[in-house]
């Protein structure tokens, strides 16, 4: 046997800058945790598999400035871009990218033609050349506004891999794919990503904010995720002979494991500076509510709830529309009753985008709806909320006609007829761009 390297990934994903926050380890016990591991051990890596930029309203208010500015004390060696890190706009993140002290990866985001990020990097550790591409999700850019993302396009993401691999298994010993990929999206996954590319000995992935607890084999590519919102640290520990991969296990550390650790001063300093800066703006009282909003994501992602129809018929009232909509995707977290400060307000609706009104018949705003309905136990992003709109399901009906007696404003809805719909300008740009809508 030659020399065995044993080689120590900790990653995080889907943070949303909640390191911040109370409810999770918090990027100071983290920084500290993977620095004390650091001052003994050589071959480490630490990666972030993306959406950290949007999320939490100190980082929102410095459109995700804060946040870059703690992970840079925080000693990354990599960040692959996810599809909230767009919410700002593409010129956003392009000046993220140039304050960091570690590289923004993605094999698959242009910019006016050319790459946007380094599509890889090459670290070499106890003698092992590792390499680590990036890959975004195909829904990048719907992430915010047409205007806001000029010039960004995002590609295939397989063949975009496929073609990073082949380049990247010429110059490195191990490849890792560090992806925002998630499970689940039935276009795009994990899955379909390993069943299509071999080659990719590892993927440290996010997207999904599905954790994998010690990770998982896809054929013979070794998956981890760490959930969500800074609630576990990923450890994966993989063991090298002869460069190459021999065994890898992982880990996840939550909460209760770090109790015993203090976080690191530095890390720790900025974010209370960072904090007392915003508290101001963010612990105004706002409103007072007599009872609590739903927001959970598997309850907003699969029903009409109480703050879906509360953001639809905000925007119907402030825009005199006959109908109004919004969909899950932008519903991060529930309003609890009582007083509600604007910090909170942002925690629940995090994407401030423009309301705009649209002209579309009423078979377009019906077929629009429909896609909620395609089965009795949908859990979707895109799942639509309304208001001015009221309607029976019924799941005896084939897919795409179950809406029935369906009323606007207490009349029956007519086909034929143009209605004025109100909704945030991402989606239409990007929702109903396909029912060729009038915009007024």
């Amino acid at each position: 046997y030659g020399k065995e390297v044993k080689v120590t990934v900790f990653h995080t994903n889907d943070t949303h800058g909640r390191g911040l926050d109370d409810k999770s380890i918090g990027y100071g016990k983290v920084s500290a945790y993977v620095k004390q591991y650091r001052a003994v051990n050589n071959n480490v890596l630490f990666l972030d598999a993306g959406d950290a930029f949007n999320g939490l309203p100190v980082i929102d208010l410095s459109q995700g400035q804060a946040n870059l500015d703690i992970m840079n004390l925080m000693g990354y060696d990599a960040f692959t871009a996810g599809s909230a890190d767009f919410v700002q706009g593409g010129q956003k993140i392009l000046e993220l990218q140039k304050a960091a002290n570690f590289p923004f990866l993605s094999s698959n985001i242009y910019y006016n033609g050319k790459l946007a990020f380094k599509p890889y990097i090459i670290k070499e550790t106890g003698g092992v050349k590792i390499g680590i591409i990036g890959v975004s999700p195909m829904n990048s850019m719907v992430a915010t506004t047409d205007s806001k993302l000029s010039g960004f396009k995002v590609t295939d993401a397989v063949k975009e891999v496929e073609k990073q691999v082949k380049i990247v298994r010429q110059k490195a010993d191990i490849v890792i794919v560090l992806a925002h990929l998630g499970k689940t999206d039935p276009e795009v996954n994990i899955q379909k990503l390993v069943e299509a590319v071999p080659g990719i000995d590892i993927i440290v992935d996010g997207h999904d904010h599905v954790l994998i607890k010690e990770g998982m084999k896809i054929k013979e590519t070794f998956v981890v995720n760490a959930g969500e919102y800074n609630e576990y640290l990923g450890v994966l520990e993989l063991k090298i002979n002869n460069k190459k991969l021999v065994s890898a296990t992982g880990k996840l550390l939550g909460k209760e494991d770090f109790k015993n650790i203090t976080a690191d001063k530095n890390v720790e300093e900025l974010i209370q500076k960072i904090k007392l800066e915003n508290d101001k703006i963010l612990n105004e009282t706002v409103m007072t509510l007599p009872f609590t909003l739903e927001g959970r994501r598997e309850f907003v992602r699969s029903r009409q709830t109480s703050l879906g129809s509360v953001l639809a018929d905000a925007e119907r009232e402030y825009t005199g529309a006959d109908i109004s909509i919004t969909v899950g995707a932008f519903l991060r977290e529930s309003i609890e009753a009582g007083p509600v400060s604007y910090g909170k307000v942002l925690s629940a609706l995090p994407f401030t985008l423009p309301t705009v009104t649209r002209n579309m018949t009423g078979k377009q705003i019906v077929d629009f709806i429909e896609h909620n309905y395609t089965e009795p136990a949908l859990i979707s992003g895109a799942y639509t909320h309304v208001s001015g709109l009221t309607f029976n399901v019924d799941f005896g009906r084939p897919a795409g006609s179950r809406m029935t007696k369906i009323m606007v404003n207490g009349k029956p809805l007519e086909l034929n007829k143009t209605y004025v719909l109100a909704c945030n300008e991402q989606i239409s740009d990007f929702g109903i761009r396909d029912t060729k809508i009038e915009k007024t």
